[in-house]
């Protein structure tokens, strides 16, 4: 019966795993186990196999099962006990799915049924408490090493094991690196004016009577237009005017960039990266004819659909921050998530997902300037 129970919940825990699949990857082991039996007990030290399974639910909490063999000897004695263990518990990593070193610490129940060369049975309820660690490899393997407790339910003894396993994530993928080259637009100068051309007083002829000579143009902002036909006075004599002088203008596009960086696993904004937002939300109403399209990154971790889920949350969360928080009219802001689909640093360093959990935009607008001389 309680044999029936520990496989009902196994079976219950691997279709939670199912369900918590789209968080993290789904990892099987292959190991042994050396058990140091209580001295109540009166067996030899053994050692046996392992067989498991860990369908993580969160980042740091994983579900866990395991299914156990051990042939244990009765001291001083010839008589040898067939045992099967069949366990059930939680494990709580004490470090991101970033590190390719994680320490755990693990907590559940077991089903101890030991079996007699006379055929009897004998069955027990332990609970466990273990601690160990978890070594990644970029192929997808995983060395698990650990030391658990196991105390008896149904009888005061305490025995101890030592596991040691091989793994294999499943989903676990790297991608290589990819550069971006950012695309500078260039000021296209107008067409600079023909030059005014003044037309030389006709020489006076000789005349006896004095000639009297007109004043010369006065030009009181020294631009090269008189005053009498300067439709823009105090033009800055650095600029290049037109026959009216007024300054020659140009157009040109000006940018602003926007880089938001997240947590892992997660699409709140973080405090320190409201100023880089307000800098853009400036930039916009300082120019109001820009719009921009916010687009959402993130590092391969995880299965591609819940990525794409989570970029596209990460974009939306910055647009909905310049449209609530600073006032942009909400159809100059658009969001798009990209996932893991375009990574700008290696996947397989920390400091690399860092860089690719992300959240960037180019805000662009024309803008008029003077020519300069």
């Amino acid at each position: 019966m309680k044999k029936s129970i520990i496989v009902a919940c196994i079976t219950g825990a691997l279709h939670t795993g199912v369900i918590a699949e789209q968080q993290a990857d789904f990892e099987a082991y292959l190991g042994a186990s050396h058990y140091l039996w209580d001295s109540e007990r009166n067996l030899d030290d053994a050692t046996g196999f392992d067989l498991g399974a860990e369908l993580p639910v969160t980042e740091a909490l994983s579900f866990e099962a395991w299914l156990s063999g051990v042939d244990a000897d009765v001291e001083n004695s010839s008589a040898e006990l067939e045992g099967e263990r069949y366990s059930l518990g939680g494990l709580y990593h004490f470090a991101d799915t970033q590190e390719t070193l994680r320490p755990f610490m693990t907590l559940g129940v077991s089903h101890l049924e030991f079996e007699t060369p006379s055929n009897a049975t004998h069955d027990e309820a332990l609970a466990y408490l273990g601690a160990g660690v978890k070594k990644y490899f970029d192929n997808n393997l995983i060395l698990r090493a650990e030391l658990m407790g196991m105390n008896s339910l149904d009888n005061e003894v305490t025995d101890m094991a030592a596991r040691l396993a091989i793994g294999y994530a499943f989903g676990r993928t790297a991608s290589s690196p990819v550069r971006e080259t950012a695309q500078r637009t260039t000021p296209v100068a107008a067409p600079a004016p023909a030059p005014v051309v003044e037309t030389p007083p006709a020489p006076q002829p000789k005349a006896e009577k004095p000639v009297v000579v007109a004043p010369a143009p006065v030009d009181s902002d020294a631009d090269g237009v008189s005053d009498e036909r300067d439709q823009c006075a105090n033009t800055n004599p650095s600029y290049r005017v037109d026959e009216n002088g007024c300054p020659v203008m140009e157009t040109e596009t000006v940018s602003i960039a926007l880089n938001v960086n997240f947590p892992s696993n997660s699409d709140e904004i973080p405090a320190a990266s409201l100023p880089e937002i307000k800098r853009v939300a400036d930039f916009m109403q300082q120019f109001p004819n820009a719009s921009v399209t916010v687009e959402g990154h993130t590092d391969d971790r995880g299965r591609a659909a819940y990525n794409k889920a989570l970029s596209q949350k990460r974009a939306d969360a910055v647009r909905l921050s310049l449209i609530n928080d600073f006032d942009i009219a909400s159809e100059r802001v658009e969001a798009m998530g990209y996932g893991e689909e375009k990574p700008i640093a290696d996947n397989n360093t920390a400091a690399g997902r860092a860089e690719n959990r992300r959240v960037v935009a180019v805000v662009k607008a024309q803008a008029e300037k003077p020519v300069a001389k």
